[in-house]
Formats: structure tokens, C-alpha cells, sequence
């Protein structure tokens, strides 16, 4: 299984590989910009669900979204993907998340569209579309277009501050390739204030198999039986991962919540500027050119 480098491995973000550089009619509004945690979700039967842990890290381009149950649990002592037998395979599989590229077209309201570029659970029939309101600064209203569902974001405070996302230096990366063959990218690295957000994708001989579970779960795939356990920890072997922009130079971002729960509290193998005000990964000197949001 592909797996992250020890901290002392570490490598510094590639300032080439830098996403956030659309032009300037392409680029999310500042007011979507930052953590964004739900805090509600209504169902088109009415359903609410306020315990989900369920975060959004949006930048100028690029959004990533973790999604994990209140109630994960037994995982305590593992270390990995592995030895895990079925049941926990298939816990693991109930959450979501997703990466790609954010388009917002203007209007009352406006209409937020998530392009991802990867995705934890199996290809959707549904567009991610949603019609957004602004109920203050930092508290946002979605209401589903293609999905009948009501949902409502509250910004972190925290993550006031330079936005910024990147693709890891594919040396960070041990077994894994950089893109997939018609090289869109599987991994991306996105920061907004003091939080940062992971995202690295299965491989892609698993992704290419799991596209023909369309309109299935990945809980309802890797629970088959017929899907041998190997298989299963193939299409979990999907990271992504939120976390604390470390305070000291030198230090690591530490994980704080992870769809490989034996990840969290502990660090990742990238430097990012300890210093908020900073809006470049550490490492990189030339900061007018790396500027992504001038």
C-alpha cells in the first residue's frame, strides 16, 4: 500500500506545480475562501444530521472535502490498512470525500459547482451543484440542484489567511504515480490560514475498476463478499486529511481527522511557512512569483 514518508524524509512543495493560477474571471469569489465546517444537513425527507464531522477547505481554485462518521470507532492500535479484516474495511468505506476545482457562476443565487478530480466513493449520476446564500460572512447556505438537500457552513475562524493550493512533490509519495493516464492530477495539497488539507488517491488500476460500480456505495463494494479483501484495501487506500499548520519552524503539519484514522496525530512529510501571513510553503524564496491570490 502506498504509504507517506517518515518526517525525516520530507521534501518541500514543487513551486512549478502550484494550481491556484486561474485567470482572474475563473477564480472563487474571497468570501468562499476558508474552512468551512457543516454544521447541518436536511435531507429531502427532512432528515438532519448535525454530528457528521464534515469540513471544506476552499481556495482560489481548489476545494477538498472530508467526511467522517461521529461514531468511527475500533480502530484503536491499527496501523494500517492491512490487517484489516472485512467489517472494518467496510466501516472505513462509509465515509466520503472528494478533491477537484470549484466554479461559481453569478447570479441570485449563485451556483457553486465542485468539479472532482478525485473522489473516495464510486462515479455519481448527479452533478455536486448547489444554489448558495451568504446568511452572514461566514455562515453559508446550499441548497442542492441536482440533489434535493439543505446544508449549512460555518468558517473556522482560524482559517482567515492566505489561501493556497499545490500538487506534493511525487517524491513524498512512495509506490505511487504522479497522474493518472489522462494526467489529471491524484494529489493535491491545499491550505487556508492555520489548517491545511490533503487529498491522494487510490491508484489507478483501482479507480479504473471501482468506475464500474457506478450508482453503488464503496461501503456496499468493499462489503461484497465477491470483492476479495485484497481488492477492498485497494480502494481504501485513499488519504485525505485535515489538519493544524505547525506554529514552530521546523515543525510538521499534524493531522487532526483522516479517512485512515492511525494517520491522525501525526505529522506530514511536506514544510509548509509556520508563519500564517506567509502564503508560500516553506522553502520557497521567490514569494511575489508563487503569490496566488494577487
Amino acid at each position: 500500500m502506498t504509504q507517506l514518508m517518515n518526517q525525516t524524509d520530507a521534501s518541500v512543495v514543487d513551486p512549478g506545480a502550484w494550481l491556484d493560477r486561474p485567470a482572474a474571471a475563473a477564480r472563487v469569489p474571497q468570501r468562499y475562501r476558508g474552512l468551512w465546517r457543516r454544521t447541518l444537513l436536511r435531507d429531502a425527507a427532512g432528515r438532519e444530521d448535525r454530528a457528521t464531522r464534515v469540513f471544506w477547505l476552499q481556495t482560489a481554485r481548489v476545494h477538498v472535502d472530508l467526511r467522517v462518521s461521529a461514531d468511527r470507532s475500533g480502530f484503536e492500535g491499527v496501523s494500517g490498512l492491512d490487517a484489516l479484516p472485512r467489517d472494518l474495511l467496510t466501516e472505513l468505506a462509509r465515509q466520503q470525500g472528494f478533491a477537484g476545482f470549484t466554479a461559481i457562476e453569478p447570479g441570485v443565487p449563485e451556483v457553486c459547482t465542485w468539479h472532482r478530480q478525485i473522489d473516495f466513493s464510486p462515479p455519481a449520476d448527479t452533478r455536486d451543484m448547489g444554489m448558495m446564500c451568504f446568511e452572514s460572512p461566514d455562515v453559508l447556505l446550499e441548497d442542492g440542484i441536482d440533489a434535493h438537500y439543505h446544508e449549512r457552513w460555518e468558517r473556522e475562524p482560524a482559517s482567515d489567511g492566505p489561501t493556497w493550493a499545490a500538487l506534493p512533490p511525487s517524491d513524498a509519495l512512495r509506490g505511487s504515480t504522479a497522474h493518472v493516464p489522462d494526467d489529471r492530477p491524484t494529489c493535491f495539497l491545499a491550505r487556508a490560514g492555520g489548517f491545511f488539507m490533503f487529498a491522494r488517491a487510490r491508484s489507478p488500476a483501482a479507480t479504473a475498476w471501482l468506475a464500474q460500480h457506478r450508482g453503488r456505495t464503496l461501503a456496499q463494494v468493499v462489503g461484497d463478499p465477491s470483492v476479495s479483501l485484497e481488492q477492498a484495501r485497494a480502494l481504501l487506500d485513499f488519504e485525505i486529511s485535515l489538519g493544524h499548520v505547525a506554529a514552530s519552524p521546523g515543525m510538521r503539519p499534524v493531522i487532526a481527522l483522516s479517512t485512515h484514522p492511525w494517520r491522525e496525530g501525526h505529522t506530514l512529510p511536506f514544510e509548509l511557512a509556520p508563519v500564517v501571513e506567509a502564503a508560500e510553503p516553506a522553502g520557497i524564496t521567490d514569494s511575489r512569483s508563487n503569490h496566488v491570490d494577487d
